[in-house]
């Protein structure tokens, strides 16, 4: 079936077909009386006068009817696009989450660039001391 603010749309625009209808006839026999409507009637010029009233509301239903397809068209495209934006954010997260995972890597490589000098330090110590050990004389 139709979905909701379509078939509002198709029912509106079908009601004003029918007002503007209702209208034209009631115009009508107030400006030339019951005889002068049975007179047009009977001669066939009434629904020549109708013909391009019926014209152009079926005119207006065609062109909205496209506007509804091109609503369609337009909801579907923007339901994609909402969809890609969902799978933007999840990867944007992860993006943010590795981030965070650099971070605390570097900060770890750090320490560990620190131990390790230090440790050079100390080892170089020991090697200092080593060789003054070496270079003294034995009693």
């Amino acid at each position: 079936m139709m979905r909701g603010p379509e078939a509002v749309l198709i029912g509106g625009l079908i009601i004003l077909l029918i007002a503007i209808t209702l209208a034209v006839v009631v115009f009508r026999r107030r400006s030339g009386g019951a005889k002068a409507e049975a007179d047009r009637l009977l001669s066939g010029e009434g629904p020549q006068d109708i013909a391009p009233w019926v014209l152009e509301g079926r005119r207006l239903f065609d062109l909205w009817q496209e506007r509804i397809e091109r609503l369609d068209e337009l909801k579907s495209r923007l339901s994609a696009m909402a969809q890609e934006i969902e799978q933007l954010r999840a990867e944007i997260g992860n993006i943010d989450e590795m981030r965070a995972q650099i971070t605390r890597l570097v900060e770890e490589s750090e320490r560990c660039r620190s131990e390790r000098d230090h440790l050079r330090e100390v080892l170089a110590r020991i090697a200092s001391l080593a060789h003054d050990a070496a270079a003294r004389p034995s009693d």
